[in-house]
């Protein structure tokens, strides 16, 4: 399989691109990491105001750069595994993967508050012991042993008339408010109607009665289950990404796969290359010549 993502670097471009208009957008010396001007010497090498160290900077390399952000980007758009994409990409998994993560961030940032992002990682779990036994507060799940800890949050999820959902994390107090103790479903006072159910444990918990409310939970959740499914699982630890990322490509389900990588290039930060890169002491990048 071939991946053609050229429509999709112009786009990127704009992120890199120094504005005139924006005089402390200099380069970032391989040496000191410190984002100065850098003096153009008569070979071509470049000269560091800070440390003083000289270099080459290969304009290959960032545009390189650009065309597997780009790859990567048309390949999640597309649902493939990060496994899958290194695959069909030839880029290492450890760089698919890290993208990845970026990308489910800037989701994650778009559509929740700061006070529900530290909830997706940092919730103690909802447990306690019944009989010798580690249940969920919430669904009255059996959970092993070990795994307390790393529970993640209750997901309430919410069908609209456009037809969107919403799949938000919830705290405990808001968890009480909504739902009954042990995964009942009886309605009762103060209950928020407008949930058709919860995300507790891997499983989706339904509400509502309403047959065309049902049909819309059952679409969504088989969705959602044939993509977990080819990424043969998820992380844990990741779980509230993760339904965020279903989440948006659910509401954008109808979108072309351009036109979705298009839309997480507007959320993407300028200079994303230098931020979402990792720091190293000498970057191949640079090529080192001797004071």
């Amino acid at each position: 399989m071939i991946i053609n993502a050229d429509s999709l670097l112009p786009h990127l471009r704009d992120k890199v691109r120094p504005t005139q208009s924006d005089t402390s957008r200099h380069l970032l010396c391989p040496y000191c990491g410190i984002r100065t001007k850098l003096n153009t010497l008569g070979d071509g090498r470049r000269k560091c105001t800070t440390c003083g160290k000289k270099f080459r900077i290969h304009k290959v390399t960032a545009i390189n750069k650009l065309q597997q952000c780009a790859e990567i980007l048309l390949c999640f758009c597309l649902d493939f595994s990060a496994h899958r994409t290194s695959q069909i990409t030839h880029h290492r998994y450890k760089l698919v993967a890290a993208y990845y993560d970026h990308f489910r961030k800037l989701l994650v940032e778009k559509s929740l508050p700061q006070e529900k992002i530290q909830l997706l990682s940092s919730h103690g779990g909802d447990v306690q012991v019944v009989h010798g036994k580690s249940r969920c507060r919430w669904c009255n799940s059996k959970i092993r042993s070990g795994d307390e800890k790393g529970k993640p949050p209750v997901f309430g999820v919410q069908l609209h008339e456009s037809g969107k959902v919403t799949i938000d994390p919830l705290k405990d107090d808001e968890a009480v408010f909504h739902f009954h103790m042990f995964g009942s479903k009886e309605k009762t006072a103060g209950r928020h109607e407008g949930y058709a159910g919860f995300i507790c444990c891997g499983k989706f918990h339904r509400f509502t009665k309403d047959e065309k409310g049902k049909d819309g939970t059952e679409q969504l959740w088989t969705w959602i289950r044939e993509r977990v499914r080819s990424h043969h699982g998820i992380w844990k630890r990741n779980t509230g990404y993760y339904l965020k990322e279903m989440e948006w490509k659910y509401n954008n389900r109808f979108l072309e796969p351009e036109l979705q990588a298009r839309k997480i290039i507007d959320l993407m930060p300028m200079d994303f290359l230098t931020s979402w890169m990792p720091k190293v002491e000498k970057p191949a990048s640079a090529a080192a010549l001797p004071a």
